[in-house]
């Protein structure tokens, strides 16, 4: 009979945990490992990674194309030449030597041409005594301007003390000359403006005389003028104009009398007439003074100068006028007329400069 031990273990029981109790002590005791997750079930997809988003890639903004060059401005046409060429003679038959050249007036500068010249022209075929004595003015170093006579044209709205009619102080030292301005109101009843004052309003027919504020000078019918009116120092209304656009107004060309230019107190239109015009190119002012001549005549004589417009001024032998002036002897004293331009023109003493003119006028001063 075998003996069995109680209360202890078999030998081979005592080995394996003293053989367990070896691995321990080498090897430590270690964590369970976890749990593998189960494998997903057959015929499912593997779960899908996440979506990373791809960068933004901005672009830098495309250079800004370099700005279109300003068109370049046209250069400004040459100034014509100072003093004018030489005209032709309408008729050689009763054309004078000299006819048609342009001669000193007023002279300027050593070195520069003269400020005004003069010519003539014989505007009749068979009458020699029937001329024009003509003026060329540089407008470049010459200025004009107008004043309103102390009666002339008339008005009811700009008070006496704003019409002095004299040339402004100022202007005495550098005074060239004095010309002779429009009609009365009664024979038209043409406007005039000065200063910004409207002594007389415009008339749509009207030539109009028009000082710039640039100091150029525009002839033209009132409704062709095309000038804004802040461009405006100065307005002189005439009859409708003798010449405009290089031709003489078709109402000359006809065989009835032209009453509105004017006529004698007899009725007669040969008789002592002025003009007033501009050359192609603006730079040349030309005045006219005509004797025993038409309308049309002086229109003509105006054109053949070389007038692309012109306007006829006052007419009749004591109101045209053109008077050249100088310093007086006298210290501080205002100028005097120094000559005229033809022979025995009307004028009193220190008028326009010391004495009021009743009537308008225009008058050249140099240009500082």
């Amino acid at each position: 009979m075998s003996r069995g031990v109680r209360g202890g273990s078999s030998p081979l029981t005592r080995e394996r945990c003293w053989g367990a109790a070896l691995v321990a002590a080498l090897f430590g005791c270690a964590p369970a490992p976890p749990p593998s997750a189960p494998p997903p079930p057959v015929g499912t997809a593997p779960p899908a990674e996440p979506e990373v988003p791809s960068p933004v890639v901005v672009e830098p903004p495309a250079p800004a194309p370099p700005p279109a060059p300003a068109p370049a401005e046209p250069p400004a046409p040459p100034l014509p030449p100072f003093p004018p060429p030489s005209f032709a003679v309408p008729f050689p038959h009763t054309a004078k030597p000299g006819d048609g050249r342009w001669e000193p007036l007023v002279p300027a500068a050593a070195s520069e041409p003269a400020l005004l010249y003069r010519a003539a022209i014989h505007p009749d075929r068979v009458r020699p005594h029937v001329h024009v004595a003509l003026v060329a003015v540089d407008l470049t170093r010459v200025a004009i301007r107008a004043v309103a006579g102390t009666r002339q044209p008339l008005s009811s709205t700009v008070p006496p003390e704003h019409r002095p009619g004299v040339v402004p102080q100022q202007d005495l030292a550098d005074l060239v000359a004095v010309m002779n301005g429009g009609f009365m109101t009664r024979h038209g009843g043409w406007g005039m403006m000065v200063g910004g004052e409207v002594i007389a309003p415009p008339k749509d027919d009207g030539c109009t005389v028009a000082l710039l504020a640039d100091g150029g000078v525009r002839i033209a019918t009132q409704a062709k003028l095309g000038v804004a009116p802040e461009a405006l120092t100065a307005y002189r209304q005439t009859p409708p104009c003798l010449v405009e656009q290089g031709a003489v107004n078709e109402a000359l060309l006809g065989g009835e009398k032209p009453r509105a230019w004017g006529m004698s107190e007899t009725g007669g239109i040969e008789i002592r007439r002025s003009a007033l015009g501009v050359a192609e190119g603006g730079r040349t002012l030309l005045y006219g003074l005509g004797e025993s001549v038409t309308p049309r005549q002086m229109a003509e004589a105006m054109r053949a100068a070389g007038a692309v417009s012109a306007a006829e001024l006052d007419v009749n032998w004591s109101y045209t006028r053109f008077f050249l002036y100088g310093p007086d002897s006298t210290p501080d004293a205002p100028p005097e007329v120094t000559a005229t331009l033809v022979p025995k023109l009307k004028h009193a003493r220190g008028e326009y400069v010391k004495k009021p003119a009743e009537r308008d006028f225009f008058y050249l001063v140099r240009r500082r």
